[in-house]
Order: structure tokens, then sequence, then C-alpha cells
């Protein structure tokens, strides 16, 4: 059903990927898995027919769906042969309402007015979004976009799905329940090809597992570290938020304090609040922070460029830019365009932006995605050093991280302090 023979990529700054082999039969689950930056998500791109159409580097070898050239489908042949869902799937919304986002796929391909109305429901239990169908594609979490951006799709009954990291936003009960539902599409047939640096989590469910070659991370040795707890960095109470339009409020009178020294994890099912909570944060306290999408936060020409404008404005001076970049494992990439990194490097770039600010309180939302686990922890042992005079709010669905790396860790549940 996927075939990918002699594939590869060169992205105008450089080659991504080269000489990709593989096949996924109809009824198999594939992890696809490698370093971070070496070229998985690219080769997921290229298997859609993305790079093909809309790409401007240089295509080698051939990738096949269903016997069938990706980049020469129709819309409307693409969206029955392949569905893709891509690192963040907030870029693929099209509607403004789960029932119409589940809709535009089967209007793609003519499906009557009925039977799209009987499908929808089973969409959403498909992905697990117990959620009304009017509700806004905007006033979702990032778990429960990406359910649903699945949902989507899968909608007009595409045989092939390729999903590049499919539970990077999901807690750990949402992403086992979604991959059990993957593991069962594909006993009825379909072909998945997944990208997942949580590859404990995902192997379980999978038939095989291809790992692309790239460069590995030195650790070298870590004995951990403690925590010298300081002075108060900010206490907040009753904290609360409504985003427009919503019934309900998204946080529900939350006290939280910081002190200087602390590692605090915020953890909680999708949807609890974390996010919102680190934006009320921001708002009322003076500090750094790193939203789960990167891109939001970069916009500089370089990488060099990008470490280089906090310090610049704030009179810090060049080393800590330079500091930052070798922390965060980028001084190789300072002249690289930061959209022309992988998403964990976009990720640990904006991160190393933030550092270099040398900021008293750093806010992350997600940091671990896009991230391969060794990167991860190099990111998070830096921190631990750059940031020992200060604190650290992080927001994680990875309880091996909080578990390594927080001094303490707050859960939320429907926005309240759980």
């Amino acid at each position: 059903m996927i075939s990918l023979s002699g594939l590869g990529y060169r992205y105008p700054a450089g080659t991504a990927v080269s000489g990709v082999d593989l096949q996924v039969r109809p009824g198999e689950m594939v992890l696809l898995t490698g370093p971070t930056g070496c070229g998985k998500s690219t080769v997921l791109r290229l298997a859609a027919g993305l790079l093909q159409r809309h790409g401007h580097g240089v295509v080698t070898g051939t990738a096949r769906i269903g016997g069938r050239d990706p980049g020469a489908m129709t819309p409307a042949e693409r969206v029955q042969a392949v569905g893709f869902v891509g690192q963040e799937p907030a870029d693929q919304l099209v509607a403004g309402t789960l029932g119409d986002e589940l809709a535009f796929g089967m209007e793609s391909v003519a499906t009557s007015v009925a039977e799209m109305e009987a499908r929808l429901p089973q969409l959403m239990a498909l992905v697990g979004l117990d959620l009304a169908l009017d509700r806004s594609t905007l006033a979702l979490s990032g778990g429960q976009t990406q359910r649903l951006i699945v949902g989507a799709s899968l909608a007009a009954g595409a045989q092939a799905l390729l999903l590049d990291e499919p539970i990077a936003q999901l807690d750990p009960a949402g992403a086992v329940a979604l991959l059990e539902r993957l593991r069962a599409l594909a006993d009825g047939g379909v072909a998945i090809l997944v990208v997942e640096h949580r590859v404990a989590t995902v192997e379980p469910f999978c038939d095989r597992v291809v790992r692309l070659p790239g460069a590995e991370v030195d650790l070298g040795s870590w004995t951990g570290w403690e925590a010298e707890l300081g002075d108060t960095l900010f206490s907040l109470t009753g904290l609360r938020h409504r985003y427009p339009g919503a019934d309900d409020d998204a946080l529900r009178g939350v006290d939280l304090m910081l002190q200087r020294g602390e590692r605090l994890a915020l953890v909680g099912p999708n949807g609890s609040g974390k996010s919102t909570l680190l934006g009320r944060i921001r708002a009322e306290v003076a500090c750094q922070s790193v939203p789960q999408d990167p891109d939001l936060a970069l916009f500089c020409e370089t990488v060099r460029q990008e470490l280089a404008i906090g310090p610049d404005e704030l009179g810090l001076g060049a080393g800590h830019a330079e500091r930052a970049a070798e922390a965060l494992s980028l001084t190789d990439l300072l002249d690289r365009p930061p959209q022309a990194l992988s998403r964990g490097q976009r990720m640990r770039c904006a991160v190393a932006a933030s550092l270099a600010c040398a900021p008293d309180v750093l806010l992350l939302d997600e940091p671990t995605s896009g991230q391969d686990a060794d990167q991860v922890e190099r990111m998070m042992r830096a921190l631990s050093v750059e940031l020992a005079d200060a604190g650290l709010v992080f927001a994680t669905h990875d309880l091996g991280l909080v578990e390594r790396h927080a001094t303490r860790v707050v859960e939320l549940r429907d926005g309240r302090l759980a």
C-alpha cells in the first residue's frame, strides 16, 4: 500500500534524506524512528506527495500509495487514498467547527449528506473525542486538535495513513487510547506509517520498527542535581480564564507559586488547562516562554540572529547567545534558517532564544515535541545548569521526564489543581 524506493530529497539548504527503501503492506503498522533531524518528517511528506507538489527541492526515487504517485493525484483521489497528519495539526484545520472539519474530506468526494451525518459520530468515537460537533475548532487543546485531524484524515476512507508524532501532545491515557484505535484500523486493513519519538509507548502496537540513521548525541556522565530553593519568584492566586464564546472557565481559581531554583512540572489530561495556566502566568509575570508550536516564536533569517536578538535588546552581550547555542546543541546550525530545521531543532532554537535572555522564569509548553529522547535529556540537563538560580515551569505528558527533572509536580484536571 505504501511503497518507497530509493526515495530522497535535497532541500535548497542541503540533503535531508536519501536512498530510503520501505514498504508497508495493508494491515501493517510500522514505526519510523531515528535521531532528531535525520529526515523522518521529510520521508512522510514525500510519501504523501506534499514535497513533490509544493517543495522547492529535488526529489529522487519514487513514492507510491496503492501503486500510484501521490504527487500526481487529484485532491479527490488523494483524500480517498492517503491520510496525512503533520507535526502541527492546527495548521491543517480548514473549518470552524468539529463537524465541518470531519465533513470536509467527505464533501471532497461527494459523500451524501445522510451518509456524512451517520459517519460523524463514528469518526468522533474513533479518535476519542467526546465533544459537541458544533464546538469551535479554535477552542480545542493541542491534543484534541491532534485527534480531530486524525479523524478528518480518515473521513473519506483512506487506506494509507501517515502520522507525524500523533501522540506528541496527548496525555498517557489518551496516547494509549489513540494507539489502540490505530492498531484496530491496521487490523482492518489500513497501512499505517507513524513517526514518533516516544518509542517505548508506540512500539508494542507496531508490527515493525524502522530506524533512519543520523548523528547521535553524546550525553556524557550525569549524576543529577539538587535544587537549592531561594526567594519566591512569583505567587499567584485565584487564576481564572474563559475563552471567548466558551460556556465555562478553562481555568478555575488556581493558586500557584514558584521559588528560585525550582523545576515545576505541570501535568494532566488533554484540555485540563496546562497551556492556559502558562498563558496566565505569562500575563502576570516577567518571564520568557516557548509555546507548543515553536514556529510562533521564530522570526529571524538565521538561528544566529534568532539567539542574538533578545540579548541585544536587553544589553546582555553576545556571550549569552553563544552559551545558549552550545547548551542546546545548535552550534552547527547557527547559519541555517530556523524554518529549514526539523521540528525538534526548531523547538531547541526557540528554547535557546529564550534562555539567551537570562530569564528569572522560563515557561515551556511541551518541550519534548519533535525531539528524540537523547536530545530531550540533553536539553533538560542544560536547563538545569543554566537556570540553577532561576525558575522553570514546563507542561508535559512525559512522566519519565517529570520523574527525572522536576522538583515539584502540579496536576491539573478540569481547570483546577488536583
